[in-house]
C-alpha cells in the first residue's frame, strides 16, 4: 500500500509539472497568435508567429488540457486512496469548484465567444431551409444561431449528467470494490459493519 501511495505521488507530481508547463506555453501561444499583426505605427508585430483564429483556439486548447491535467495530478498527489482530513477536504473541495467553474463557465463561454464574435453565427445565417410544402405552407427555417443554442444547451444538459453520475459512482466506491472482491475473501469489519482501516502513523 505504501508502495502504491508513493507511486501515485510521484505520477500526480509528474502531472501537475507537466500539466502546469502546457497550460503556461498554451496560453502564451494562444496570447501571442492573437495579436495584431502590425502595432500602433504600421510595424510588423512577430512577423514569424502565424495569427488566425485557428492558432489561438489550438493554444486554448492546450492551456485548457493542462490545467486539467494539473488538476488531475493533485488529486492523484494528494487525495487519492488518502485519508481525508480537514486540509485535503479543502483542497478537493476547491479542485472540485475549480472543475465546475470551467465545464459550465469557461468552456460555454468560449463556445459563445467564438461563434458570436468570431464565427458570426446569427439569425441572417439560415443553413437548413425546410420546404413550405412539407409543414403547411410555414416557413421554418434553421439558423447558425438556433444551432449555436442547441449545441450549447445539449453540452449543458450532458455535462450535468455526466458530473452527477460521476459523483453518485465516487460516493459508492466502497460498495464497488466490495461487489468485485472474491466471494471468499474476508474483510475485516468493526461491530458497526465498517471496514476496518490500518491507520500508519
Amino acid at each position: 500500500m505504501a508502495k502504491q501511495r508513493d507511486r501515485n505521488f510521484v505520477l500526480g507530481l509528474t502531472a501537475v509539472l507537466v500539466g502546469t508547463a502546457l497550460a503556461i506555453g498554451g496560453a502564451l501561444w494562444a496570447h501571442f497568435t492573437g495579436l495584431p499583426t502590425v502595432d500602433e505605427v504600421g510595424r510588423d508585430l512577430f512577423p514569424d508567429i502565424p495569427r488566425g483564429w485557428v492558432w489561438v483556439l489550438l493554444g486554448q486548447l492546450v492551456s485548457l488540457g493542462g490545467v486539467l491535467l494539473a488538476m488531475a495530478g493533485v488529486a492523484l498527489a494528494y487525495l487519492y486512496e488518502k485519508k481525508m482530513t480537514w486540509a485535503r477536504s479543502a483542497v478537493g473541495g476547491g479542485l472540485f469548484t475549480g472543475l465546475m467553474m470551467i465545464l459550465f463557465g469557461v468552456i460555454p463561454n468560449q463556445w459563445l465567444t467564438y461563434t458570436q464574435a468570431v464565427w458570426e453565427w446569427t439569425d441572417q445565417k439560415i443553413w437548413v431551409e425546410i420546404p413550405t410544402s412539407l409543414i403547411g405552407g410555414n416557413e421554418v427555417n434553421l439558423s447558425a444561431a438556433a444551432f449555436k443554442d442547441v449545441v450549447s444547451g445539449t453540452y449543458s444538459v450532458v455535462a450535468l449528467g455526466a458530473v452527477a453520475i460521476a459523483m453518485i459512482r465516487w460516493q459508492k466506491r466502497d460498495e464497488i470494490r466490495a461487489a468485485k472482491k472474491p466471494k471468499g475473501a474476508q474483510e475485516n469489519v468493526s461491530v458497526y459493519g465498517r471496514p476496518l482501516q490500518k491507520v500508519e502513523r
